[in-house]
């Protein structure tokens, strides 16, 4: 269970936030008049839809299922509902969710406990090599148990999935998509291409940048602030090592080493913590071992930490004025129980210290307008000289630039070994056999590529028939939850849908 709730700690902390937030939202929202404060309670009215009253308790319930099946049953149907309707936040974020389960209801739209289970046993989040794996199933009933929802309710959430399910259905059921635009789509995506490429070298146009003195005097001036040393930190912290090659050992030997660390994680914690004792008394009370760092920059750890970003991350992120206990953070290679020791402000740095970095950056400003123009005028020129029947080699020879031969390049499934085969395969698929392609920017903004495009084939394949069926079921499958989400726009209009007012 613990190894449970390490992997998933972040999406717990998360869930538990949100929770938090809409909990103060609801208790601490108030507005005070000349004469009186009012705050929300549980039961009050939260919003109203189709005529049907909800409280602040149903939302905070919806919105607790919703972040379960997003974070622990690893599913975004619920949450899905909720964003067809762009939402400011706050109630009417969860206005859809009972929008949709009116509509179910209208509908006679029901899901049995039958259903509701199996649909739960074959959740992604419960597999095991294609199979239920029954303790983790029990894990999950503990993680509903301890956010408020027993067995029912979680079967409960579930329903709302199914029915969610079998409302889309409902609605799209006769849809299908026409043969013509599934092949249209099927050949769009499965056609290979002939063509060349001509690359612009952002290096070549930094080799015939200049930058002057006055120029960079300028930038080092307006952007001063930006210039400082990076603030360093030194640390003390109790490193509590994981054992050497727990996956090699009996589950048994395994769980046992684990909850050994755990124990001097907490036995640490407990003395500074719940005993208020100093790092230094902690670590002599209980016999731990103090390594000590100098102080370093974020993104200059020491050798023994380099490998521990996440902690790294912590000890920056912790408020330089923390008083706070020291903290413990799950690493890599073990537990680490860590203070700040003292933290180094950062330095205004002199303009003689910066100069170089600062003709790197001109230099590399002025590269990328050069590259852009000149691609610009290219594509423009190349494209002018095509519409007037002229050919590609004498273009290109004109424009003093190198068409350099690709291979032929499947746009499902571009070559690996063709340096940015999947970008080109991209704009050639958009382009017009005979045109050249929109700029293509690859390696990082290093250069930007024109793709001129000579020919485009559909060629036979022996899984063709399989792929245009599947063709088919995806352009229906896009426009389905096209049509679901307009028919459902109209439901949300109707709901007439109204949120409490405060005061």
């Amino acid at each position: 269970m613990l190894e449970f709730f390490r992997r998933h700690r972040g999406a717990f902390l998360i869930t538990l936030t949100i929770s938090i937030i809409i909990s103060m939202f609801y208790y601490g929202v108030s507005q005070t008049t000349a004469n009186h404060e009012k705050k929300m309670l549980v039961t009050d009215v939260a919003l109203t839809v189709f005529g049907k009253d909800y409280t602040v308790a149903d939302v905070q319930r919806a919105q607790r299922s919703v972040q379960f099946t997003q974070y622990y049953l690893q599913s975004d149907e619920l949450s899905s509902i909720l964003s067809i309707i762009p939402s400011s936040g706050g109630l009417d974020a969860f206005a859809n969710f009972f929008v949709a389960r009116h509509m179910m209801e209208k509908l006679g739209i029901r899901t049995s406990t039958a259903e509701a289970r199996a649909a739960l046993d074959k959740l992604p989040a419960l597999q095991n090599n294609g199979k239920l794996d029954v303790s983790r199933g029990q894990m999950l009933e503990q993680l509903a148990s301890s956010m408020g929802f027993d067995s029912e309710a979680l079967l409960d959430i579930m329903k709302d999935i199914v029915g969610l399910r079998k409302l889309q259905e409902l609605v799209t059921k006769n849809y299908t998509a026409s043969p013509l635009a599934a092949e249209k789509q099927y050949a769009s995506s499965y056609q290979t291409f002939k063509g060349s490429k001509i690359t612009f070298e952002t290096e070549t146009f930094k080799k015939a940048a200049t930058v002057t003195d006055d120029e960079i005097k300028k930038y080092y001036e307006e952007k001063k602030e930006e210039f400082k040393t990076p603030e360093k930190r030194a640390v003390s912290y109790v490193f509590f090592e994981n054992a050497k090659d727990l996956d090699k050992k009996p589950l048994e030997e395994r769980q046992k080493a684990q909850n050994a660390i755990v124990q001097r994680v907490n036995a640490f914690n407990d003395l500074t913590v719940k005993g208020h004792k100093s790092f230094a008394d902690a670590a002599k009370q209980t016999k731990e071992k103090v390594e000590t760092v100098p102080a370093f920059a974020q993104g200059s750890p020491p050798d023994a930490l380099k490998s521990e970003s996440g902690l790294v991350e912590q000890i920056f992120a912790r408020p330089k004025d923390s008083k706070a206990p020291a903290e413990a953070v799950e690493g890599i290679k073990g537990w680490y129980v860590f203070d700040v020791t003292q933290v180094e402000e950062p330095k205004q740095q002199t303009l003689a210290e910066v100069t170089a970095k600062i003709k790197d950056v001109l230099l590399g400003q002025k590269a990328d307008e050069a590259r852009t123009k000149a691609v610009n005028e290219a594509r423009l020129a190349l494209t002018e000289g095509l519409k007037a029947g002229k050919k590609i080699d004498e273009l290109v020879k004109a424009q003093k630039l190198t068409l350099e031969a690709l291979p032929d390049i499947d746009i499902a499934n571009p070559p690996q070994e063709v340096p940015n085969s999947f970008y080109i395969a991209q704009e050639a698929a958009n382009t017009a056999v005979g045109g050249i392609s929109h700029a293509v920017d690859v390696d990082n903004g290093k250069a930007t590529v024109l793709v001129y495009v000579s020919a485009k084939e559909l060629r036979k394949r022996p899984d063709a028939a399989e792929l245009r069926k599947s063709q088919v079921e995806s352009v229906s499958d896009q426009e389905r939850r096209s049509l679901f989400q307009a028919w459902f726009k109209k439901q949300h209009e109707a709901a007439r849908i109204a949120y409490a007012k405060l005061g």
